[in-house]
């Protein structure tokens, strides 16, 4: 890769991550510990993450569990997880918090597939933004003399093709995940 592109790749990368991490947040119809693990929950006099807490794992396709690891703070997971709004309904089974996955309605598939082209979106303004700057800096450099048009219109050809091939990796993972969200 040219070094030039090497800080806006970076950027680049670090968007297409939060992306990731974002619509992997959205509820498909199977069970995913993605889904409640950044739950936070109060525990030991501060705010901490669910997965800083227990174990999540998924022993069936429409079952999440929560092995706790300390017992005294069971009570604070399961009050964490209804005030999440995700539309989970947790059971107390000593250490273990059972939280099973309701069947997706057709109409809450919509409001899903709605949700990750809005975040699809959001990225690619997101990539968008990182090109503009980047542009902005490479003519302030050319401007100050530090290399000539030739060089400029060179890197904006190297950077357009990488946001090309990023704005094709969303749509892929978007694609793939609304297909997900759309089976039965």
């Amino acid at each position: 890769m040219d070094p030039t592109l090497t800080e806006p790749d970076q950027k680049i990368q670090s968007a297409l991550d939060y992306f990731k991490a974002d619509m992997s947040a959205i509820r498909a119809g199977r069970a995913n510990p993605t889904l409640v693990e950044n739950v936070s929950v109060e525990a030991y006099g501060s705010r901490m993450k669910l997965v800083e807490v227990g174990t999540i794992s998924a022993p069936q396709p429409s079952l999440l569990t929560v092995q706790v690891w300390d017992a005294s703070i069971v009570t604070n997971v399961i009050k964490a997880i209804q005030e999440a709004n995700l539309g989970l309904n947790p059971s107390n089974e000593g250490n273990l918090v059972r939280l099973p996955i309701p069947p997706l309605t057709e109409e809450r598939r919509q409001e899903y597939v709605k949700l990750l082209h809005q975040k699809m979106e959001d990225a690619r303004v997101q990539i968008r933004q990182i090109r503009q700057d980047t542009r902005n800096g490479w003519k302030n450099q050319m401007d100050a003399g530090e290399f000539g048009e030739d060089e400029l219109g060179r890197r904006e050809k190297l950077l357009q093709d990488l946001i090309d091939k990023n704005m094709q990796e969303i749509d892929h993972l978007g694609k793939a995940r609304e297909e997900e969200l759309m089976q039965i």
